[in-house]
């Protein structure tokens, strides 16, 4: 069957072919707003969230220079100890090499990651939450797989053995991160 240019039936496809163009351009650019709203929410509430947490908790503490974040892309191995708010005992050691953070308790300290501080505010909040950021930046075209943010656990019977977070981004995560295992291990510390 071959259809002219004249068929008013041609003419209704082409039209509906416009309209369905049209619309779908709209429903893109829709689309690419509602994601980029999505992303707010989702850095406002984390924020918010972590924000809340330390105000409720009288956590607001400024970190110590022994933890102070490092440079971005520092070259050299670094470790930094983190202790109690106190400053009486020993928490973890966290061993950084460019963009990879090794978490190891310390020796005298037992972990219970399926606690509520470790397993839902620190692993789901605010591990999740950088997370689910890079997927947003992956999804956008800015950053490669290769180079979002990921972690780790490794456990034994539910007792933290270590914790490898990989690609952990700028300064401002890196001192979130450790404000966050502070608190985290602070609240679930038992001793050996």
């Amino acid at each position: 069957m071959v259809y002219a240019l004249e068929d008013p039936r041609i003419r209704i496809l082409l039209e509906l072919k416009k309209e369905i163009d049209e619309e779908y351009e709209r429903l893109t650019e829709r689309l690419k707003k509602l994601r980029a709203y999505r992303q707010a929410l989702d850095n406002t509430i984390g924020a918010g969230s972590f924000a809340t947490a330390d105000a409720i908790l009288g956590k607001g503490e400024t970190p110590t220079a022994a933890e102070a974040a490092p440079p971005e892309s520092a070259e050299v191995p670094e470790t930094i100890e983190i202790y109690d708010k106190a400053r009486s005992k020993l928490l973890a050691i966290i061993h950084r090499e460019d963009d990879t953070l090794r978490i190891v308790p310390a020796e005298n300290a037992l972990y219970d990651i399926k606690k509520g501080a470790f397993a839902r505010f620190f692993m789901e909040r605010i591990l999740g939450k950088f997370q689910r950021e890079d997927r947003h930046r992956v999804e956008n075209g800015e950053i490669t797989w290769e180079n979002a943010f990921d972690f780790k656990v490794e456990d034994e019977d539910g007792l933290l053995k270590e914790m490898i977070i990989k690609n952990y981004g700028t300064k401002e995560r890196f001192e979130e991160i450790q404000r966050a295992l502070r608190w985290a291990l602070e609240k679930t510390y038992t001793q050996r």
